[in-house]
């Protein structure tokens, strides 16, 4: 089967982003308001960047000794966590904030939606949902570009700005969508496969209701595939070295939208050092290393006077987090929560339904890897081999961070769609190829369908527990 070229490239593109609108606004339907993880706390921090206030140089709270009184006696702590961050904001209209999206979760009936959050509907303060929590210690990337989104929807009302916001996080799982069909023509010259890897992307469940949420997690894997984009052009010899200077801009960008995208630099300096002349070789990689240490070394510096909480405070912290994040437990956690969970992750698909994933992941992982050794037919083995790699950093990042959350790996959906595409097609010869293809399609609608109508509309819309 020849490469995807020309007006048969120009039709499938068309095809394949109708496909994904349509899919994409059945989850913009399907998805209960407030039903996306820390949805209420991602939009009450862009709702004030919509209000003008700068998400940095706020006031802290004044507590302990020397202090005149103890603030958090007088005010929630996660309305001091806001202030902290929000410059120009005050404690009243904080407050009120949080009580408009209060009102709004308990009429969507969320205290009943979501097991663990206690029948209790009546609720003032963010603290009555989750203690010591805010978004407002995640970097300000994403929620000064969703504050600009909802800057003419401000005066609006709380589900106004919240249907306004999803808008953004739909059209951002289009782009993505555009981005990862570039990137599988990049990476194949067999059609069967490009349209297989983009059909992997855009119909994995939790990656498409990713796109119907407010969450700084799409703004990063459309971050993820962008740069993976451009380093696969770099790597395929089609791009300049400029290609790569544009794709560092980006990750420092996207290190201001969340850390997870820290794996995107590895990613960069690979393709940097093994991208241009041999003779130019050690030089790159010394140029890559000062820089990505200055890089690396700004980033860290402002997470740490933004109080981000992915940094450990002290040695041991670190240690027990990276104990913690290697565990069995936390891994399974990972595995989960990427598969499929509903009702802010209350509730899960049966044991069989990840065990059939997981035997079906790990055949497709395995036929993948031999493909860097043993030549497949319209597969580029460095392109492939920079996924495994951004793969490989992505799951370094989850364990030294200590949680297991399948969004941690979005960053690097991109490179998953292409190994799984690799992994289950590459090994059939050309002429089976397309009947495997619509093989493939079969099983991930068919897995798209049991999570959407078996799995989330049942659970999240229809079943209400506490």
């Amino acid at each position: 089967m020849g490469a995807l070229e020309g007006a048969d490239r120009r039709r499938v593109t068309r095809l394949v982003l109708v496909a994904a609108l349509l899919h994409g606004l059945a989850y913009l339907f399907a998805v209960a308001p407030w039903m996306g993880e820390d949805e209420p706390w991602h939009l009450e921090y862009a709702s004030h960047v919509a209000e003008l206030h700068r998400p940095w140089g706020g006031k802290a709270a004044q507590y302990g000794a020397g202090a005149e009184v103890d603030e958090r006696r007088l005010w929630p702590t996660s309305q001091l966590q806001v202030r902290r961050r929000m410059a120009g904001t005050s404690e009243e209209e904080i407050a009120a904030r949080q009580r408009e999206i209060l009102a709004s979760m308990a009429e969507h009936e969320y205290f009943r939606r979501v097991d663990w959050a206690g029948a209790v509907s009546d609720r003032t303060d963010f603290d009555q949902v989750e203690e010591f929590f805010t978004a407002t210690s995640q970097p300000p990337g994403y929620y000064s570009v969703l504050g600009a989104w909802l800057f003419p929807v401000r005066h609006a009302s709380i589900e106004t700005q919240l249907v306004w916001a999803r808008c953004l996080s739909l059209l951002l799982y289009l782009a993505s969508v555009w981005v990862v069909l570039q990137l599988a023509c990049c990476a194949f010259s067999d059609r069967s496969l490009a349209i297989g890897a983009t059909l992997a992307f855009a119909w994995f469940p939790m990656n498409a209701r990713l796109g119907a949420v407010v969450n700084n997690d799409v703004l990063a894997r459309t971050l993820g595939a962008v740069v993976l984009l451009l380093c696969a052009k770099r790597l395929a010899g089609e791009a300049s070295r400029r290609t790569l200077v544009l794709a560092a801009a980006l990750v420092a960008l996207g290190l201001l939208v969340k850390s997870t995208v820290m794996s995107l630099a590895g990613v960069v300096a690979i393709a940097w050092m093994f991208g241009g002349e041999r003779s130019a070789r050690w030089r790159n990689v010394l140029l890559g290393v000062v820089a990505g240490a200055a890089v690396i070394g700004a980033v860290l510096w402002l997470w740490h006077v933004q109080h981000s909480p992915v940094l450990p405070r002290n040695v041991d912290a670190f240690l027990a987090r990276v104990q913690r994040g290697a565990s069995l437990e936390t891994l399974g956690e990972l595995w989960r929560t990427f598969v499929g969970g509903f009702n802010w992750y209350s509730r899960e698909f049966s044991p069989t339904t990840y065990a059939v994933a997981g035997v079906l992941a790990g055949v497709a992982l395995l036929s993948a890897f031999s493909a860097l050794f043993h030549t497949r037919r319209g597969v580029s083995r460095p392109v492939l081999g920079l996924c495994f790699a951004l793969l490989g950093l992505q799951v370094l990042l989850v364990v030294l961070r200590g949680e297991g959350q399948g969004r941690y790996l979005m960053p690097a959906m991109a490179a998953l769609a292409l190994v799984f595409a690799t992994g289950l097609l590459a090994p059939l010869s050309n002429f089976r190829r397309p009947a495997g293809l619509k093989l493939f399609a079969m099983l991930l609608f068919a897995y798209d369908a049991l999570f959407l109508w078996g799995g989330l509309v049942p659970n999240e819309c229809l079943l209400w527990g506490s």
